[in-house]
């Protein structure tokens, strides 16, 4: 297990590529948006370019219907993503994910990389149970609104207020049935696994992800190196240990970017 470390406090762990900095592609949790990830860039050295991305049903994307298939939504994501890629020559990059945005993330790569012909550099889960440890459960676009709260409650990360409040979460159940409806029929094909770096950082309350199995599964995703993290905090340690998390993220995706192109840098 690593310790929590401040972005701040790394003291070589930058490394600043040839081709400019590496852009970090961020998904949030579900019901979450791009705003998830604002004040990342006011933390990261200038090695790293965040680049959140925009899930439709949220944020700047709310007027229009949240994915219900995984098809639709790589296709979405793809469209969104391929062009920024393109438009800096397809250089490296990277992706984290929290909690279904590391599911998002880790079909994101896979299909990136069959349309680019190159990975990512370096992949961080966090907060998300392991692809191969995920039950199946195709009943929360249909399920009665006391069953859907309930495990709105039970996951945490919004306040009873909200919950409470009918005429918003009339709003936003849509978007969080459908995110539930893809976590839940979530089965990825077989296939090669990635072949990058790979961090899963939990944190240490979350009793769903903090399971003997979880880390090891994470590991069978690539042929890369593999390292696990525990923070602070329960499910959503994101928002309560950003900080500490962000020094996880820099740490090792530093390392991944150790390749002969690299410049090793002492961080601001």
């Amino acid at each position: 297990m690593t310790s929590p470390q401040s972005p701040r406090q790394l003291p070589c762990a930058s490394r600043q590529s040839v081709d400019g900095p590496i852009r970090l592609l961020c998904l949030p949790y579900a019901g979450g948006s791009a705003a998830l990830f604002r004040d990342w860039p006011q933390m990261m050295p200038d090695w790293v370019e965040v680049v959140p991305v925009h899930l439709r049903g949220r944020g700047v994307r709310h007027a229009q219907a949240a994915s219900h298939t995984w098809s639709a939504l790589l296709d979405d994501l793809l469209e969104q993503v391929m062009p920024a890629l393109r438009a800096r020559g397809e250089g490296r990059y990277a992706i984290f994910g929290h909690s279904m945005g590391a599911l998002v993330g880790l079909e994101l790569a896979h299909a990136l990389r069959a349309r680019l012909g190159a990975g990512p550099a370096w992949f961080g889960a966090s907060g998300s149970l392991a692809p191969a440890l995920r039950t199946r459960e195709t009943h929360w676009l249909d399920c009665n609104e006391a069953t859907f709260l309930a495990e709105v409650r039970r996951l945490g990360g919004m306040p009873d207020s909200l919950l409470d409040n009918q005429e918003f979460m009339e709003l936003v159940s849509p978007m969080l049935r459908a995110d539930f409806h893809l976590c839940g029929t979530y089965d990825p094909p077989s296939r090669l696994p990635l072949d990058c770096p790979l961090l899963a950082v939990n944190g240490v309350d979350d009793a769903r992800c903090m399971v003997p199995d979880n880390e090891p599964a994470w590991a069978r995703e690539t042929t890369g190196s593999f390292a696990a993290a525990h923070l602070p905090g329960g499910h959503f340690f994101i928002n309560t240990h950003r900080p500490a998390l962000i020094g996880q993220v820099l740490t090792h995706l530093g390392k991944a970017l150790s390749a002969p192109a690299a410049v090793t840098r002492a961080c601001a």
